[in-house]
């Protein structure tokens, strides 16, 4: 399909259709008075950008991990396909990879492409299944099931993964590149990166980077029966109605959220005939065909819930159904709320002089757990070409900016981190990732230095405070916002096991054991070293 003629969304004020600036106004200022890590949003009214916002250094050009809400993206190339006759909701798993033995999991046989989409393979797959240089597809056949297929609602990233290498054996190509004509090119979206197993299989459940309005462009024809705004039909109504209506019940984790059951690969919501792609973190895309809107949020929030609480205090109720009169004030109250947002930061201090002499160009070699990387585990994790284990740092400062160099494993980059209060944007790669950091550094008062690190792709910032000792000994304490512990505990409630009472670290370890977790992202230590020894 060729591109559209009018794939780029207009842009007007709320007023215009049917939104009180205000409103919107007010959602920002809970959402920054409870800092719950929302990064940015586009709303989209009757097929128009009526309000959109970044929170700095996030911005519209940079493209932001969806997780989880790869999984609808997923679930349209699946309609795709069954709409070719490529597939059918019915073929067995099996069928479609005969090289893999079936004797020691006879239940795989029962396995249909409706179970993955419905999470009811009921395969016991945890988040420990090793991602790095492993076959996935052999890793799932060889998982034990929990349950008879199609038994309960089981809610595990790599039922989707299954259904794009489902997609990739009967199309010949990935999913990314099987949609590119079908969405992405016709809606003028740049082709996405998207992680991928060693065969070439994207991810599916997770791994997906997307820009904010792009998200928005490539759900909108779901409120309106797979059309765009021009009538053009691209994606099959039929798979629109099935994959957003309620097929199976979903999770009871508390959260009501999750508990109004599940489509192919699209959640319900607790608003009648509306539905969302949601990811970890807080990514989703909010769909509201009655009101003839869109809202796609990215955050990071470990404990996500909280931001659909406020969000269902204003969202769909704001809409309505005539356009307002025009309200400059509220307008522009609302865009000084939008350009005054921006996430964490860390504040520029006094220089170190004498210290950073001592440091400045020496190599520091480290002893580190393979977990540690400047990106996170949630995506270092779920990786086929994994990095971490630093290995070795080095720093150099300049007038206004330190010189960050890192070596994880065999990977070797180096970022700026502005120590005058302003950002410094490099790229790093790690594997098969492609970031660009928005870094800071300031002394601290006790004479240790902290270096932030943003991968601006990503929902999280690295917090690194390096303690000098010793002469030639430096500690370093090793953070991640959003935490792992808020997640365990989010996760927790999730799959049924909520953590009652005060969180302390030890209700955290509890946590981390009864999900078979491995202590992740610890402190480490490091050495400098001579120039002998760097030969070594």
């Amino acid at each position: 399909m060729d591109r559209l003629k009018n794939c780029e969304l207009e842009h007007v004020t709320p007023e215009e259709v049917g939104l009180d600036s205000s409103a919107v106004t007010a959602f920002l200022n809970e959402i920054n008075e409870k800092k719950l890590g929302l990064q940015s949003f586009t709303v989209v009214r009757h097929d128009k950008v009526c309000a959109q916002g970044f929170y700095a250094p996030y911005n519209a050009q940079s493209p932001h991990v969806l997780y989880s809400m790869s999984k609808s993206v997923v679930s349209t190339a699946v309609g795709f396909a069954i709409s070719e006759g490529l597939i059918s909701l019915d073929d067995r798993v099996a069928s479609f990879f005969p090289d893999y033995v079936m004797s020691k999991r006879p239940f795989n046989r029962m396995v249909t492409v409706r179970m993955l989409l419905t999470m009811h393979s009921d395969k016991l797959i945890t988040v420990l299944e090793e991602k790095g240089n492993a076959d996935w597809i052999s890793n799932f056949m060889n998982a034990t099931f929990l349950l008879p297929p199609n038994t309960k609602f089981n809610y595990i990233s790599e039922n989707s993964f299954m259904l794009s290498a489902i997609v990739t054996k009967v199309t010949g190509m990935s999913v990314i590149d099987y949609l590119y004509p079908r969405m992405f090119e016709p809606l003028g979206i740049e082709k996405p990166f998207w992680e991928s197993d060693g065969a070439g299989n994207n991810a599916g459940g997770w791994g997906l980077y997307m820009k904010s309005e792009d998200v928005a462009k490539f759900f909108l024809p779901y409120i309106h029966n797979g059309k765009w705004i021009d009538g053009t039909q691209l994606i099959p109504e039929i798979w629109v109605k099935e994959a957003t209506r309620k097929q199976v019940n979903s999770v009871r984790d508390g959260y009501i959220d999750n508990m109004v059951g599940y489509g192919y690969q699209f959640w319900r919501n607790p608003i009648a005939n509306s539905y969302r792609a949601d990811g970890l973190f807080g990514q989703r895309c909010f769909m509201f065909p009655e009101y003839d809107a869109l809202v796609v949020l990215n955050c990071g929030e470990a404990e996500d819930y909280k931001v659909m609480k406020v969000f269902w205090k204003y969202f769909p109720e704001c809409f309505k159904y005539e356009p307002l009169p025009e309200n400059k004030e509220a307008y522009s109250q609302m865009l000084d709320t939008i350009s005054s947002c921006a996430v964490e930061e860390l504040e520029p201090t006094p220089r170190n002089k004498e210290l950073e002499e001592q440091i400045s160009g020496r190599l520091i070699k480290c002893k580190s757990s393979e977990f540690v990387s400047v990106i996170t585990i949630t995506i270092t994790q779920m990786l086929y070409n994994k990095p971490g284990e630093i290995n070795s740092i080095r720093f150099n400062f300049h007038d206004d900016a330190l010189e960050f160099y890192w070596r994880e494993k065999d990977y070797e980059n180096t970022l700026y981190a502005g120590m005058d209060g302003e950002y410094r944007v490099s790229e790093i790669t790690l594997g098969d990732l492609h970031y660009h950091t928005y870094s800071k550094a300031s002394w601290q008062e006790d004479g240790s230095l902290k270096l932030w690190i943003r991968p601006i792709e990503t929902a999280h910032v690295r917090k690194f405070t390096f303690v000098f000792y010793d002469e030639n000994k430096v500690k370093i304490i090793n953070e991640m916002t959003p935490r792992l512990e808020d997640l365990v505990v989010y996760y927790m409630t999730f799959t049924g096991h909520p953590i009652r009472g005060e969180i302390t670290e030890d209700v955290i370890k509890e946590a981390v054991k009864v999900l078979g977790l491995p202590i992740v992202e610890p402190d480490f230590k490091g050495k400098f070293v001579d120039e002998e020894e760097k030969e070594n």
